[in-house]
């Protein structure tokens, strides 16, 4: 579990986050929506320890104790949370397996091992990337980088893994294949996966539950249909929306 409990922070004198505090269950696919500038990637560098904590706590469950990310030393956090951002520089003449590698670098310090190996080799496989792994990352697409970074924040082997906007680049089959994966990966490998995500058919297709951010502040939580409605994605975007019922899980149609 995340929790986090009465979380502010500030750029400069504008406030971006305004006391929040929620709690994320384990072993769950959590999808973060709402518009542009509502807070959600900096809240996910105040979680992962990119951005100091100004001000609250934030915990994450580890090893069946809850620990406060403050006190929790450099290389216990790079086991507990791998986070990939929006904007990820990288050198391009690394070749994908090697970025692969640097995935497991908390646990081989820089002397790989035959298991890291073969936790490489698994990605690779899962991921659909031998067809890529002997590139250079400067001969990539958008998409298939994106795709390698997400497999080397998997390659890390984190119980949290925070995903900001990995869908940017994709097609429609990988996103939606990532998407899948991350949810097996969540439920057969109890693995918490919190994504932040604009496409809302997405978020309710796949995800366990739904954050909603407006000006900084949690508006909403819940399981998809509670939460992906009419009403609230107008107080979220200011659209007019109709939402459909699918197996379950809402699926919006149309916007205006």
């Amino acid at each position: 579990m995340i929790k986090l409990n009465n979380i502010s922070h500030h750029i400069g004198k504008q406030q971006i986050l305004h006391n929040i505090t929620l709690s994320l269950p384990s072993a769950q696919v959590i999808a973060l929506i709402g518009p542009n500038g509502a807070g959600k990637s900096t809240l996910f560098s105040v979680m992962a320890r990119l951005q100091p904590l100004q001000s609250g706590q934030v915990s994450f469950a580890i090893d069946n104790e809850e620990r406060d990310i403050v006190s929790c030393h450099a290389r216990t956090l790079s086991k507990t949370v791998a986070m990939l951002g929006q904007d990820n520089q990288v050198q391009g003449r690394l070749r994908v397996h090697e970025l692969l590698m640097f995935g497991r670098y908390p646990y081989h310090q820089g002397q790989p091992t035959t298991d890291d190996q073969q936790k490489v080799q698994e990605i690779i496989e899962r991921f659909e990337l031998a067809p890529l792994a002997e590139r250079f990352l400067s001969t990539l697409s958008g998409g298939q980088r994106q795709r390698v970074l997400i497999a080397m924040i998997v390659c890390q082997d984190t119980p949290y893994l925070l995903l900001d906007e990995p869908l940017n680049n994709l097609d429609m089959y990988h996103a939606g294949r990532l998407m899948r994966e991350l949810r097996e990966l969540s439920h057969t490998q109890q693995k918490t996966v919190v994504i932040v995500l604009h496409d809302i058919n997405q978020a309710a297709q796949f995800a366990d539950t739904v954050v909603t951010m407006k000006e900084g502040q949690v508006m909403a939580v819940g399981q998809p249909a509670e939460v992906i409605t009419q009403t609230t994605m107008k107080d979220l975007y200011n659209v007019d929306v109709t939402v459909l019922s699918h197996q379950g899980r809402p699926v919006i149609v149309d916007a205006v």
